[in-house]
């Protein structure tokens, strides 16, 4: 009886889920971090339901079955808009963004309540390091140093710390591709002493990423500007949400959101600004890191380039941008925290071009082809500098001011097209939303 109440409780509780992001699944974070009945984990092991959103590329196939299988029993999986593993041909799929949180509450209420079995183990359960029977003593250590003492790894490579010359032992491991405080498909191998990364070199770049639909149409045909800064300001505010979520600071970071999902010409985001300010955000120490040098902001481009005083913005060759008075907004600085002191000067300038377009009659862009996404202009190919500046960029920092850097660059390179649905289910969330922040 006590086992029965026990579990009929669990499944009325919020669903803990770890989204384990593919190509195009990113949409899911926002969706899911504004559903009151679900409840995000940054651990596997923590988590009910795995969230399989968007096309794995077979490379990273084995990386999901090694998360698959973290999670405790009994667990259950979804697959938004992606086709399950061999061996999880029974697991439910959807392709519907609005119906995804009703979706992870009716799998989570069935597994809790027995009508659905847990998800079968899809790797053999042994340590990815053999020990046993190995070593001075049969644990796969080797003396006082060495070896892999019960399948880990120690501790032990002895050099001296690249920022202060102390001699600590230093881990080596990896992290990625679905690593939730990298961007999806992002891997990498790490060494740190303490909290100091020692080396950091990427074994696989970040997964293309899906603009609003607006960006790949405004590269065939003329379109509103005031949609097009719109779409350009929601996607600043989702990336605040996640450094928001990095530093702690999530309740200010759903603010944010909602603001984007909301988002209107008449909006403003006065009110927050303020709350960033008082929240202690642009002070914070992990902001200090990420200096970009001047060859390598100009490749990354947009907002960092802008940034570190680079003045490029393909919006300036555009007649009508320029008749409603468009210059770009510059910042002296290159580090993270002026990034983000640069994406809210971009955001205000977005939302207050889309009111001066409203009120001259909407204008559309004067040409097709030449076009300025939120991060950067348009790249058939991603830029080589976006996979590679973190070997060099990284190297040196602390921990957090590493993991804030990288919040603060667009790595991902632009998709060429929005994934199925997508465009249709921006328009909606777009049309419904209600103004959030208000005047200030």
């Amino acid at each position: 009886m006590a086992v029965s109440w026990l579990e009929r409780l669990a499944a009325r509780a919020p669903v803990p889920v770890y989204p384990l992001l593919g190509i195009g699944g990113e949409r899911v974070l926002y969706e899911l971090a504004l559903a009151g009945r679900v409840a995000r984990v940054d651990s596997p092991r923590h988590a009910s339901v795995l969230l399989v959103a968007g096309h794995v590329p077979a490379q990273h196939h084995e990386a999901l079955k090694r998360v698959h299988d973290q999670l405790p029993r009994p667990f259950a999986t979804l697959w938004f808009r992606s086709q399950p593993l061999p061996g999880l041909e029974n697991a439910r799929r959807a392709d519907d963004l609005a119906t995804l949180a009703d979706e992870l509450v009716a799998l989570h209420r069935e597994l809790h309540t027995g009508q659905r079995g847990s998800s079968p183990r899809l790797l053999p359960d042994e340590p990815p390091n053999p020990w046993q029977g190995l070593g001075d003593d049969g644990h796969g250590g080797e003396g006082m140093m060495g070896g892999t003492p019960y399948g880990r790894p120690m501790a032990m490579n002895m050099q001296d710390d690249i920022r202060d010359g102390l001699t600590l032992d230093s881990l080596t491991f990896r992290l990625g591709p679905f690593y939730p405080l990298l961007p999806p498909g992002l891997a990498a191998e790490i060494t740190l002493q303490g909290d100091v990364i020692q080396s950091w070199t990427s074994l696989s770049s970040a997964y293309p990423r899906a603009l609003d639909a607006i960006f790949q149409t405004a590269r065939e045909q003329p379109v509103s500007i005031a949609e097009l800064e719109l779409a350009r300001a929601r996607h600043h505010l989702r990336q605040l949400y996640l450094a928001l979520r990095l530093a702690g600071l999530e309740s200010l970071g759903l603010q944010a959101l909602r603001l984007a999902r909301g988002l209107t010409p008449a909006s403003r985001i006065n009110g927050l600004r303020r709350r960033l300010m008082r929240s202690g955000f642009f002070n914070l120490a992990a902001l200090d890191g990420g200096v970009l040098d001047a060859e390598m902001a100009r490749r990354l481009g947009g907002p960092a380039a802008r940034a570190a005083g680079i003045d490029a913005d393909l919006r300036r060759d555009d007649a009508h941008y320029r008749r409603l008075g468009f210059s770009p907004v510059l910042s002296w600085g290159s580090d993270t925290r002026a990034r983000w002191q640069q994406a809210l000067g971009e955001i205000e300038q977005s939302l207050a071009l889309a009111r001066r377009a409203v009120d001259e009659g909407d204008p559309l862009t004067a040409a097709p082809g030449n076009v300025e996404t939120p991060c950067g202009p348009w790249r058939d190919r991603p830029s080589p500098a976006a996979g590679g500046c973190l070997d060099e960029l990284l190297p040196g920092l602390e921990w957090d001011s590493a993991l804030a850097t990288i919040a603060s660059l667009d790595l991902a390179p632009v998709s060429a097209s929005p994934p199925p649905g997508e465009a249709s289910a921006e328009s909606a969330s777009a049309s419904s939303g209600s103004h959030e922040e208000g005047a200030p």
